[in-house]
């Protein structure tokens, strides 16, 4: 075998282990995974914004960690967690709303990604934005 040929298997196969490495040492990198939605609804009578978001295959070290809640573009509380009750829940804040307002809520996981989602308040949800 000619030496260009022993160093380009070599090289391959530097290349192919420190690929095993990387998948198989951090595989929360490889598994983590944004939240897949996001759904608001705001109740006008108790001044309440409910979120529901989806986020499957979470476990102990892999979560919803941080909700965001902005009105008209500006960020009114960030609310930090250490863990998600279910791949689907749903957590509720009181917000001083009124018609015309836009809420937007971004949900983010502690490993990777994020999702975010806007409702006009006094809007139909067909109506409302998307």
């Amino acid at each position: 075998m000619s030496e260009k040929l022993k160093r380009a298997v070599i090289l391959s196969l530097v290349g192919i282990f420190t690929i095993f490495a990387m998948t198989s040492l951090c595989p929360t990198a490889v598994n983590a995974h944004a939240p897949q939605k996001a759904l608001l609804a705001y109740d006008g009578a108790t001044k309440t914004l409910s979120v529901t978001v989806t986020h499957t295959r979470f476990s102990e070290g892999h979560y919803i960690n941080k909700v965001e809640i902005m009105k008209n573009g500006k960020v009114i509380a960030v609310q930090e967690y250490k863990g998600q009750p279910s791949e689907t829940f749903t957590y509720t804040y009181k917000v001083d709303a009124v018609n015309g307002d836009i809420l937007e809520v971004k949900a983010s996981c502690n490993k990777f990604g994020s999702t975010s989602e806007k409702i006009t308040v006094g809007m139909s949800p067909s109506k409302a934005l998307k």
